[in-house]
């Protein structure tokens, strides 16, 4: 089992890609960061499964939002096997949205020589 410097060291640097080709809308490049049977769950809501799925979610919620300017606090990283789990608080400024706020748990899973993310659980306030 690795320690939890190495889980961020792991995730933290692929999260900020991540969000880097979020706010240039490159949804391509976002969804290779996803494992082709992702989930994502909306606590109490919804579940979206798979890449493709997955995409258009994200696709839809940043029309809806417009630029984002997320906080991020809380941030924790475990790795157990194959898998990182992340989870954070958030505090995101949306242009559309007004100010949305949670937790998210993110399981990563290696897949090659990277890591992709496997589930999402998304616990809005």
């Amino acid at each position: 089992m690795g320690s939890s410097e190495e889980a961020k060291s792991i995730v933290k640097p692929l999260l900020e890609q991540l969000f880097k080709y979020a706010q240039a809308q490159d949804f391509e490049k976002v969804s290779d960061f996803y494992d082709p049977n992702g989930v994502l769950v909306h606590t109490g809501k919804d579940a979206v499964y798979g890449r493709d799925a997955l995409k258009k979610a994200f696709e839809e919620f940043m029309s809806r939002a417009g630029k984002i300017t997320p906080k991020i606090s809380d941030e924790d990283y475990h790795m157990a096997g194959d898998f990182i789990i992340y989870t954070s608080a958030y505090e995101t400024e949306t242009e559309k949205m007004g100010i949305r706020k949670g937790k998210v748990t993110q399981i990563w899973r290696k897949s090659g020589d990277t890591y992709r993310i496997l589930h999402i659980e998304d616990a809005q306030e």
